[in-house]
């Protein structure tokens, strides 16, 4: 029997968590080098080597042009639109996000005084394809096999479920972190823990509300002194500390004061939590409409939820906390710690991927103490029920040729794993190949979707106008898409060339890449 180890890793914008299943199959939280049960997500480049966690945090003012942060609300997009270059070298999203996953996979190992092999790691309910396939290649430029990709929400609900699996109900999870939101609302029953709806924005967390106070001390300080501080990298990375810290203040005080210095001059700033929630009023704004969306997704009125889930650190707050009382009138939950559920969910999720492969393959890789404890809980094992968080389609021409259209092939909502086939004709008659371009999103028209790839398909001659190709989609568990097309006897099995960081044939190069840069 060979060994096995999983962790559930919460790969966070602004922070990051790990957890394992320990020898009494109980969840717990792995402490890194520096005994924190929670590190920053911030790589400082530092002489060919890469230094993770809150050193390079506590360096992001001093050498401000070294440091890489928030590198998650880049994920997914090609390396000509992001990336950053230290010491000669060019890192992708996805190699950022392999050092913040290399230095948790050592603090683990450390800790856990043995090899992790496997990994399920969490992103936002609402990421894309392009973000959710970039996050499975960070994942293995790690050093680790991902056995899943899961929802953040859907892992807090995890988390929350598993001793609770005989109570029938549905949970609202409301999860705003450093840099994503994401609302969810799931119905538990029985050993099944299924989504109903999701919706998010994953450019709204924390930093949003910590750049209101950055702007409005740079304001008065060029209106005291006649200079902008930040146009300086060091003077704003120095801010946006200073901005963090007061927020957190306000979250427990009903005032604060913040000074800022910079060439020489420096300007103190006083802000009050009321002053700070009128400031800041848009961004709840935001939050509550999403929420209200989720619950007409879900085709729900607030007294049917009978738990409200707060997570990420941004719950927090009074202002946020105080949103969510007001459009619900179920008590928030205080069972769940809103840094590390979505860690201790991932790692539990972990457990149940692999006691399925067990099922499957016949080999025992898993201690015997935890396949105990995880299948003998009534109703056997907890299965986990995502749904799609957008339309996936493809893009056709009318009848007459004029227009483009999206027509949809798997819809918003649909369970996962998710497979659709639809028959559509040739346009025209001796068609040497058809272009099959994928595309994400809920509009008709093409050019508000998201494209995924294009497939081109080599079609056999003397085909006539109207001959029929099939379309298959296939949405598996990771919400990571294939598809294949059949035309004339030919059955094309395609890998969706997908306009992200890294194609597949770059993975092993940037792998070998990083093995030669110190992770600390």
């Amino acid at each position: 029997m060979s060994s096995r180890k999983a962790i559930g890793i919460d790969l966070g914008t602004t922070f990051s968590a790990v957890a394992h299943i320990d020898a009494y199959g109980k969840p717990q939280i792995i402490p890194n080098s520096d005994s924190e049960r929670i590190t920053p997500s911030v790589i400082l480049f530092d002489n060919g080597s890469a230094l993770v966690g809150t050193v390079a945090k506590n360096n992001s003012v001093a050498e401000a042009e070294r440091i890489v942060d928030f590198v998650k609300r880049e994920m997914g997009k090609p390396k000509d639109q992001f990336h950053r270059a230290f010491d000669g070298k060019t890192y992708s999203a996805e190699e950022l996000s392999a050092l913040i996953l290399k230095k948790l996979k050592a603090d683990a190992e450390k800790y856990l005084k043995e090899s992790v092999t496997d990994a399920v790691i969490t992103v936002p309910a609402y990421f894309s394809d392009a973000e959710r396939t970039a996050t499975i290649t960070a994942g293995q430029l790690a050093g680790l096999n991902v056995l899943q990709i899961i929802n953040e929400p859907t892992a807090a609900a995890v988390a929350y479920g598993l001793d609770k699996l005989e109570q029938d109900q549905t949970v609202f999870v409301f999860d705003l972190g450093g840099g994503t939101l994401d609302v969810t609302i799931m119905r538990i029953e029985g050993p099944e823990i299924r989504m109903l709806a999701t919706n998010g924005d994953h450019r709204l967390g924390g930093k949003d509300w910590d750049d209101v106070i950055v702007n409005m001390v740079a304001e008065e300080f060029d209106r005291e002194h006649g200079e902008n501080p930040l146009l300086d990298l060091q003077s704003y990375q120095d801010l946006q500390s200073r901005a963090l810290a007061a927020k957190i203040q306000l979250s427990s005080r009903g005032r604060t004061a913040i000074v800022h210095s910079y060439n020489g001059k420096s300007v103190k700033v006083e802000l009050t939590r009321e002053d700070f929630e009128k400031r800041t009023r848009h961004l709840v704004e935001k939050c509550k409409t999403i929420c209200e969306l989720v619950m007409q997704e879900a085709k729900l009125d607030w007294p049917e939820l009978n738990k409200v889930l707060l997570v990420g650190g941004m719950t927090r707050m009074p202002m946020v906390r105080d949103m969510v009382s007001e459009l619900s009138p179920v008590p928030l939950e205080g069972d769940v710690n809103p840094d590390e559920a979505v860690a201790i969910g991932a790692a539990i999720q972990a457990i149940l991927v692999m006691l399925k492969e067990e099922e499957t393959s016949g080999e025992k890789s898993l201690p015997e103490d935890t396949r105990q404890q995880f299948s003998s809980r009534e109703g056997g094992l907890m299965q986990v029920t995502n749904i799609t968080s957008h339309t996936l389609g493809v893009v056709l021409w009318d009848e007459n040729q004029l227009e483009e259209y999206v027509f949809p092939m798997i819809n918003k909502m649909s369970p996962i794993p998710a497979i659709a086939k639809n028959h559509f004709g040739t346009a025209s008659a001796n068609m040497p190949r058809a272009v099959v371009r994928i595309v994400e999103g809920e509009s008709t028209l093409p050019a508000e979707c998201t494209p995924l790839g294009t497939c081109d398909v080599k079609l056999p001659p003397f085909l006539p106008k109207g001959s029929p190709v099939e379309l298959v989609y296939e949405y598996n568990a990771n919400q990571v898409l294939e598809v294949a097309v059949h035309a004339a006897g030919n059955v094309n099995k395609i890998s969706i060339e997908r306009n992200t960081g890294l194609a597949p044939s770059e993975i092993a190069a940037a792998a070998a890449g990083l093995a030669e840069l110190h992770v600390a």
